[in-house]
């Protein structure tokens, strides 16, 4: 059971946001609401390259991966 106080699931649900964020781009669905969270969560030291990974696997992007990389641009088409 979490006790007040305890943040050691703040950087994995602050990742699993920045993944859902990256899942509205790639729709093209990107709010500026989006956009001012994602420029916050782009400079948290929390928020890292794996966690993100993490929560876009959690979401259940699957098999999907590259295709979903190659419509953001992260990777060469």
């Amino acid at each position: 059971m979490r006790q007040p106080g305890d943040d050691t699931d703040r950087p994995w649900r602050k990742s699993r946001l920045a993944a859902r964020i990256l899942f509205r781009k790639e729709a093209g669905r990107m709010t500026a609401r989006d956009r001012r969270i994602a420029q916050v969560l782009a400079r948290d030291p929390e928020v890292t390259n794996r966690l993100i990974e993490q929560g876009v696997y959690f979401l259940r992007i699957g098999n999907r991966k590259h295709e979903f990389d190659q419509n953001l641009g992260l990777v060469a088409r």
